[in-house]
């Protein structure tokens, strides 16, 4: 990771980056030198690097695993014209956590168009096309796997997200023979899931997964460009180089700093929360509410969070937000939260069980996971946003679990 030299006494100075203050106090080093102008390159390093030394690697990193699951899905359709695929299922199984795994560091880094249209600025709502968690309908999933409609020219139009993208392909993948679908709903009522038998419906799931995996592929690419500099350029609109959306640095800074607070509104409230039973769950325990409930891959998720925290955090190779403490003269703040991850992401690796076994199981354990993370993100919405004069996102200002 790329440093910047330089120390400072003072933060009060970052104010003015938000037009806060008309006449903001200067920094200095312990030498007494000015350091303001120091400070201030880095935060516009920060914003420059993060595109291309953080997110775009990591969307490479994930091109190259949805293509090796392409690859392994042809090939266990390929296999079931002369035999049961089982070997070839399990490699694309394997091969879908590895995606899975490689997405959920992108999961943290929710900037501009992975984002929302509706919360963050330059949000295009991507990350929904390629994820769209906990917003889920395995019954939708069934019902478009029994009706063989997935090379419909507009099937990805006409669908909503929620039966298609990854999410999609882990229950293709790992459901059993079973539908999800109530009684009445035509593929039980009239007997058509019966009528594919297992055969059949294998066969189906085979060709639907490949049409996904392959509509994975073509999203991610459209986030890649649109960070690009050889696309839309995001990485340019960010660190403005380019015009863009944001009105100033500070804004921008502050975009890149919502983003990490994925740690605190999903995967420590949603993933870890309301299965322990601490938020929204109306029992003890909701273990039915775990992510990756089909697959057993919700402690991999957590810990790809973690990691995924860590890039975006540290800016990957390049300039982050560390380095801009500790330029500040806070790099024991940077220690603090960068010891916190790796403690939280220790305590999950030893849990081996799948999250929603674990929840029942060891409750104690994953309630200290719980309580890991949560050391994170109270210093992120505490000591790092006053040091860096940074507005807290408003679905988590006002968590105080």
């Amino acid at each position: 990771m790329a440093k910047m030299a330089g120390s400072s006494n003072s933060w009060g100075f970052l104010i003015g980056l938000a037009g806060l203050v008309a006449v903001p106090p200067v920094a200095c080093n312990d030498s007494g030198t000015d350091t303001t102008a120091e400070v201030s390159a880095t935060v516009s390093a920060l914003l420059a690097e993060v595109g291309p030394q953080a997110i775009l690697p990591a969307l490479a990193d994930f091109q190259t695993e949805v293509d090796d699951l392409t690859t392994r899905l042809i090939a266990w359709e390929n296999v079931l014209e002369s035999g049961t695929g089982t070997d070839e299922l399990v490699s694309a199984q394997t091969q879908w956590q590895a995606t899975m795994a490689a997405w959920q560091r992108l999961e943290v880094m929710q900037v501009g168009p992975a984002g929302s249209s509706l919360t963050a600025i330059g949000g295009a709502d991507l990350r929904d096309e390629i994820y769209s968690w906990p917003t889920i309908n395995p019954c939708r999933i069934d019902q478009e796997t029994t009706y063989e409609v997935w090379n419909d020219a507009d099937y990805f139009t006409t669908n909503l997200v929620n039966s298609y993208g990854l999410d999609a392909l882990e229950h293709t993948l790992f459901s059993g023979l079973d539908n999800t679908c109530p009684g009445q709903v035509d593929i039980n009522a009239d007997g058509t899931w019966d009528a594919m038998g297992e055969s059949g419906l294998v066969a189906n799931r085979a060709a639907f997964s490949i049409v996904l995996s392959e509509q994975l592929a073509a999203q991610a690419a459209e986030l890649t460009a649109a960070w690009s500099p050889d696309g839309a350029d995001f990485s340019g609109q960010l660190g403005g180089t380019i015009d863009g959306p944001y009105t100033s640095e500070q804004e921008a800074l502050n975009a890149v700093y919502d983003a990490l607070f994925y740690l605190e509104t999903v995967t420590k409230d949603r993933k870890l929360g309301m299965p322990l039973g601490i938020s929204d769950c109306g029992e003890d325990l909701c273990p039915e509410d775990v992510e990756g409930l089909t697959s057993g891959t919700g402690i991999d998720a957590i810990v790809a969070n973690l990691d995924g925290f860590e890039e975006l955090f540290t800016g990957g190779e390049g300039i982050g937000f560390d380095d801009l403490l500790t330029d500040l003269g806070h790099g024991d703040l940077s220690v603090q939260i960068l010891t916190d991850l790796d403690a939280a992401r220790a305590l999950a690796l030893t849990i081996d069980a799948p999250l929603d076994d674990a929840v029942v199981d060891q409750t104690a354990e994953i309630e200290s996971l719980y309580d890991a993370i949560k050391a994170v993100t109270d210093t992120l919405k505490g000591d790092l946003a006053t040091v860096l004069a940074l507005s807290i996102p408003s679905e988590a200002a006002g968590d105080n679990d």
